[in-house]
């Protein structure tokens, strides 16, 4: 008798897990359209057939813990001189006539408490696909898969880099 209970606690346990791990992922990264962007930009365009190196456009990257996100002014100093507008860029345009900054939505997100430059990782040797992937290949730029620690230490074992916590952890 106590064994029938047994396997319907674990059954229910179970249906319970599955339950709020479907849930929880209705809000996870796999969500195609919490990713859209307010500005139909394309890496693959930019960065793929133009050639555009990723440090034009992410020009914070060498000097600032964050690689930054390209003001307005920056597109339209390519865009001002295009002698054709399509739907896409006249959304581009509408932000630039109306002096308002994109929102863009971030995608790459690591914790508060991991201290994280793009300026050492460049410095070191690294290339922005060794982290980001080759995203002049995408469409619409992905989320990235992982920035976990135990993906992070990986890398940092492979280069020989320090593996002190507060290398990372401020």
């Amino acid at each position: 008798m106590q064994d029938w209970r047994g396997i319907v606690v674990a059954l229910l346990t179970g249906a319970a897990a599955i339950t709020l791990g479907a849930l929880y992922s209705l809000g996870s990264a796999d969500s195609k359209h919490q990713d859209l962007q307010p500005v139909d930009f394309s890496h693959e365009l930019h960065a793929g057939r133009l050639n555009i190196n990723c440090l034009f456009c992410h020009r914070h990257a060498m000097q600032s813990p964050v690689a930054g996100i390209p003001a307005v002014s920056l597109c339209m100093g390519c865009h001002a001189s295009l002698n054709t507008t399509t739907q896409k860029t006249e959304t581009l345009l509408a932000y630039w006539k109306e002096q308002k900054p994109i929102p863009w939505v971030r995608l790459q997100r690591i914790p508060d408490f991991v201290y994280f430059t793009h300026e050492m990782h460049l410095k070191g040797g690294l290339t922005c696909v060794e982290c980001h992937g080759h995203v002049e290949r995408v469409r619409h730029t992905p989320r990235a898969a992982t920035y976990e620690m135990g993906w992070c230490l990986t890398c940092h074992r492979e280069r020989g880099a320090s593996e002190d916590c507060w290398t990372c952890h401020k």
